[in-house]
C-alpha cells in the first residue's frame, strides 16, 4: 500500500469496540479532507443568542465540537500484524517425522525417518489434511466421501492427486507438513458433480432500500478416497506443465474447447505437434507458479 497520510486515536468508543485505542489511517479509495463547519457561527456574530445562560453555551461548545475533525467512516483501522507476503521466491517447505514411542522429544525432528524404518510405514489406517483448494482443507482416511468446491474440468470416474497434504498421521507416527509434506499426496476419485442442498440467502441495497431472499445451490464435487501415499524415498518436484498446450488457453484468459482448437495451425516441435505460436513464446514463467 501507500504510505500513511496521519495517524489519530479516536476518543470515542462506538459499538463493540475491544481496548482502548484504535490505530486508523485513511483508506486507499478517499483523500484527505476536512468536513468543514456546518452550522456553528461565532459568537461575535451570533447576537440572537444570550451567552450568559449555560443551556446556549454548552450547546455552542457541542456544535464545534466535531466539526474540523476528520471523518472516522473514511478510515481503516492499520494492522500491524499482517506482513507483506513472502511470494517470490517461494520458501522451500519442509516436515516433521515424529514416531509417537519417542515422545515427548526436546529436539527437532528430521524430515524422513531412517532408512531401516521406510519399510515399514503401514498407510492402511493412515489418516490426511490435504488442501483443495487456496481456502478449503480436509481431513480424510481412505474410503472416506469428500464434498469440495466444484473442480472445473473434471468428469465422473476421473483420477486425481492432490499434493499439498498439511498432515499425514497413524497410529505409530505423524508428519507435520510446514506447512506441508512434500513426499506425501492423496489420491482420490471424483464420485460426481452435483449441486448442493438450496440455502436461503438475503440481499439488501441501502440505496433505494431494496432487499430480497434467494435459494442458491451451490456447484460442488464428491471425491472418493482411494489412497494415502507416503513415499520418501520419490522424487518431490513436480513435473513441468505442458507448456505450448497450456499457451493459447492462458492468450484468450479462458479454456479454449476443442472445436476452437481444431482451426489452430500445428507445426512439429520436439515432442510433436505444438501450435505454430510456440515458435515466438514456449510460455515460460518468469517465476514458479504464475500460471498455475
Amino acid at each position: 500500500g501507500g504510505a500513511r497520510t496521519i495517524i489519530r486515536h479516536p476518543v470515542k468508543a462506538t459499538g463493540m469496540v475491544l481496548g482502548h485505542k484504535l490505530e486508523v489511517i485513511y483508506g486507499h479509495h478517499t483523500k484527505r479532507r476536512h468536513n468543514p463547519p456546518k452550522i456553528p457561527k461565532h459568537p461575535m456574530q451570533d447576537l440572537d443568542q444570550n451567552m450568559n445562560e449555560l443551556l446556549t453555551y454548552s450547546d455552542l461548545k457541542i456544535r464545534w465540537q466535531w466539526t474540523t475533525k476528520f471523518n472516522s467512516s473514511k478510515m481503516n483501522i492499520a494492522r500491524h500484524w499482517k506482513p507483506q507476503p513472502n511470494t517470490c521466491p517461494v520458501p522451500q517447505p519442509t516436515c516433521s517425522f515424529v514416531w509417537h514411542r519417542e515422545m515427548p522429544h526436546r529436539t527437532p525432528m528430521p524430515e524422513l525417518p531412517d532408512t531401516s524404518a521406510l519399510p515399514k510405514l503401514d498407510m492402511s489406517e493412515a489418516f490426511a489434511v490435504f488442501k483443495s483448494s487456496v481456502m478449503h482443507q480436509h481431513k480424510v482416511t481412505v474410503g472416506d466421501l469428500v464434498q469440495c468446491e466444484k473442480l472445473h474440468r473434471r468428469e465422473a470416474g476421473e483420477k486425481l492427486v492432490f499434493g499439498t497434504v498439511l498432515l499425514v498421521g497413524t497410529k505409530m507416527f505423524t508428519i507435520i507438513g510446514k506447512p506441508t509434506v512434500a513426499y506425501a499426496k492423496v489420491k482420490a476419485t471424483v464420485e460426481q458433480q452435483t449441486l448442493a442442498k438450496e440455502m436461503l440467502t438475503f440481499k439488501y441495497r441501502a440505496k433505494g432500500r431494496q432487499s430480497r431472499f434467494l435459494r442458491r445451490r451451490q456447484y460442488v464435487t464428491m471425491l472418493r478416497i482411494d489412497e494415502i501415499v507416503v513415499e520418501p524415498e520419490a522424487d518431490t518436484v513436480d513435473p513441468p506443465p505442458p507448456k505450448p498446450a497450456r499457451l493459447l488457453d492462458l492468450w484468450a484468459n479462458r479454456w479454449l474447447d476443442p472445436a476452437e482448437k481444431a482451426d489452430i495451425e500445428m507445426v512439429q516441435g520436439e515432442e510433436g505437434l505444438v501450435p505454430k505460436a510456440a515458435e515466438i513464446y514456449d510460455g515460460a514463467e518468469h517465476q514458479p507458479g504464475s500460471y498455475h
